[in-house]
């Protein structure tokens, strides 16, 4: 087969500041992709620390009510001892107005409220809390700093069981996944914690098991073994009462302002569209001055990636400008420190941190995955191109033209249908993605929706399928068909670029999707190896080592491939009888996900 094959590119450039292929590329970009963010960020990110410390302390506390009730109340002497003194309680209340404050602020200079889900929960959230939290501060610190009440254990689990408890325990669970949303989406931009993923999880669903088991068990024991009187007066309720009633009015009255300026500022947006913003694929959309990028994007439902949410820790929402109708203004700090730590070109925007003044025509360099349920070519990921690590197949029908030499011709093409139907099969059968037909040849892609290990087993399985289709083939060819019948396949794992080639301009359409870059050449050069091997299946000690598997009898050997300046570790292979996978290929379920 030529290695000249239609769909492959030898390149591995993507564009000025674009994502890099290959192992050096990917590691520049993963080692820049935290920036430090403005002095805001940093603060709210502060505050928002202090605000968990506190939390995981409370909580923690609360837990050891499994124990039993006295345990809770010793430990809550050193809980106190920090939060109740006066160091503590200036940290913990600076930190919890400014953490609110700049909550709003932020919130309050969006032009739009379309955001992702994981934002729009941590939002709705975040402005839930105060409506369960007051009362409880109210009782906690104002009757104490103004009647001196002590608000031991004792007293406030008398006073929240049982007619409170839902309220208390909807307020643990609230606060407490607010935290976790922001804690992953910022920790998540950090190696170790993907590492930790699943300790994490664990850690975050146990906390508030524990802390609802063990109130709720000391504030039952306490309720069915001691006779608590509370010491709050009915004039200190009353006094409790107004107070929450006035801290509620003035904190929903600034989320109603601030929901409220969202509100105006679109509905003036709307009459003062001035300016176009021109994406891949000729989509234009008009838009006002004053959103960021991102912003205008999400109104128009344009998927653009952003991993932090819009904060400048991450590159992942980064664009080039291909033209710009006017200067645009320098990047802030925040931006600027990001573009730096991954070497981007001038041409390279946040589009979090850019507000267009004049018409631009961008492209986003990084694939977002859009939402399943979008029909559009423009919410399709593979429609801006998805750059991972998968494995490539290239299958040919040795001596075709010796073969089909003076037969009818209909004979040659079911000869041909019956190889192309039967090994595509076992491709889809192991999970693999057939992307297209060459004559007498395929080419195939496995580990597109799970990982490089996962993509490895499945091609080395599929292979073991085709050689089975290629001997049943061969004891079923009829004696017309002089010479046996024998396939050679090439597997190589590496970099690709996934894209549907002639989407744009299609009307919601989906071209066919494909694999770009060197992978694919070299798996195509492996495939014609077979002739100089007399093998059945030539592969990279890439794939073999990914899949962690061992094929026993297997020739190793060394090749120069054009455009590198190491040589190439192979493995040819006669017969996968000696084929050792260390688990089976989740086949069914693989060939059911994949729906590109």
């Amino acid at each position: 087969m030529a290695e000249n094959v239609p769909g492959k590119t030898g390149s591995d450039k993507t564009g000025s500041g674009g994502p890099t292929s290959g192992e050096a590329g990917r590691n520049k970009v993963r080692k820049g992709t935290i920036g430090q963010g403005n002095w805001r960020q940093r603060l709210r990110l502060v505050s928002g620390l202090i605000l968990f410390v506190f939390c995981l302390s409370h909580f923690s506390n609360h837990a050891l009510g499994v124990i039993s009730f006295e345990a809770m109340d010793r430990a809550s002497i050193w809980h106190y001892a920090i939060w109740r003194s006066l160091p503590g309680e200036v940290i913990l209340i600076a930190a919890a107005l400014t953490h609110a404050g700049l909550a709003l602020w932020r919130t309050g200079r969006r032009r739009t409220l379309r955001m992702s889900r994981w934002e729009f929960g941590q939002l709705a959230l975040g402005l839930y809390i105060p409506w369960l939290l007051i009362p409880h501060v109210t009782a906690t610190m104002g009757l104490a700093k103004e009647f001196g009440f002590s608000p031991t254990y004792e007293q406030m689990l008398t006073i929240l069981w049982p007619n409170l408890g839902v309220n208390q325990s909807v307020l643990l669970l609230v606060v407490w996944i607010h935290a976790m949303i922001g804690l992953h989406f910022w920790l998540r931009l950090y190696p170790l914690y993907h590492r930790l993923k699943t300790a994490a999880a664990a850690f975050a669903l146990a906390v508030p098991v524990l802390a609802l088991w063990g109130w709720i068990e000391a504030a039952r024991r306490l309720a069915l073994t001691r006779d608590i009187t509370v010491r709050i007066t009915p004039e200190q309720m009353l006094w409790s009462g107004d107070v929450v009633l006035q801290a509620r009015a003035v904190v929903f009255g600034l989320i109603a302002v601030t929901l409220l300026a969202i509100l105006i500022r679109y509905l003036l947006g709307l009459r003062a569209r001035s300016l176009t913003i021109t994406y891949p694929g000729g989509l234009a959309v008009k838009a006002q001055p004053g959103p960021t990028l991102l912003e205008i994007s999400r109104m128009n439902e344009v998927p653009v990636a952003s991993v932090c949410g819009g904060r400048a820790r991450c590159s992942t929402c980064r664009v080039k400008v291909l033209e710009d109708g006017g200067s645009l203004a320098a990047p802030g700090a925040a931006e600027a420190a990001v573009l730096a730590r991954i070497g981007a070109g001038n041409d390279v925007r946040l589009a979090c941190q850019l507000r267009p003044e004049h018409s631009l025509t961008v492209q986003p360099l990084v694939p977002v995955k859009a939402s399943s349920a979008a029909g559009e070519h423009l919410k399709d990921a593979y429609y801006w191109g998805v750059e991972q690590d998968v494995v490539v197949m290239f299958v040919d029908l040795r001596n075709f033209t010796g073969i089909t030499e003076s037969q009818l011709a209909y004979d040659v093409v079911h000869l041909l249908n019956s190889y192309l139907d039967q090994a595509s099969n076992a491709i889809r059968a192991e999970g693999g993605y057939v992307d297209k037909f060459i004559g007498d040849g395929i080419m195939a892609i496995f580990g597109m929706d799970s990982n490089v290990t996962t993509g490895a087993r499945q091609a080395l399985a599929a292979c073991r399928r085709i050689e089975a289709v290629m001997k049943a083939l061969d004891a079923e060819k009829g004696p017309q068909f002089k010479d046996p019948i024998r396939l050679g396949i090439g597997l190589h794992l590496g970099p690709a670029i996934l894209g549907r080639i002639g989407a744009a301009g299609t009307e919601g359409g989906r071209g066919g999707l494909t694999a770009l870059g060197d992978v694919v050449n070299t798996a195509s050069r492996l495939e014609t190896e077979n002739k100089s091997h007399d093998s059945f299946l030539v592969v990279s000690s890439d794939v073999v080592d990914a899949a962690q598997a061992v094929i026993d009898d297997a020739k190793a050997a060394e090749i120069k491939v054009r455009g590198k300046a190491r040589p190439l570790r192979i493995l040819a292979v006669n017969s996968l009888d000696g084929l050792v996978l260390p688990a089976a290929s989740n086949a069914a379920g693989s060939a059911a996900s994949l729906t590109p």
